[in-house]
């Protein structure tokens, strides 16, 4: 799935969002932050290929574990996010799903 795609699919789910009346504003405000935050590592073109760019390769260890666990943290988000909304709100549980299948596939 290409960055276009995947920006796509986060409209999408802003619209969703936006539209639902019968989110908890803590379950919106936690789905909007997640969003941002993958629109962030969208614009700024992260993936796998990041961490070999000449400011991460002068020091591995320092950049390569933060870039890790943000990852992780936010691979772990939305997966909470696909786990809570799928039942609940089908189509949100769903856009999210193609997110995290569009940025594991991007190395994201």
């Amino acid at each position: 799935m290409n960055p276009e795609e995947m920006l796509a699919i986060l409209k999408s789910l802003d619209e969703e969002l936006e539209n639902a009346e019968s989110i908890h504003p803590d379950h919106r405000k936690s789905l909007q932050s997640m969003t941002h935050e993958i629109q962030k590592k969208l614009a700024s073109g992260a993936s796998t290929d990041a961490t070999s760019s000449p400011d991460a390769t002068s020091s591995p260890d320092a950049t390569s574990s933060p870039d890790a666990n943000a990852a992780a943290t936010l691979s772990q988000q939305i997966k909470d996010a696909i786990i809570e909304f799928e039942v609940r709100h089908p189509i949100i549980g769903g856009l999210v799903e193609r997110l995290a299948d569009g940025l594991a596939a991007m190395g994201i």
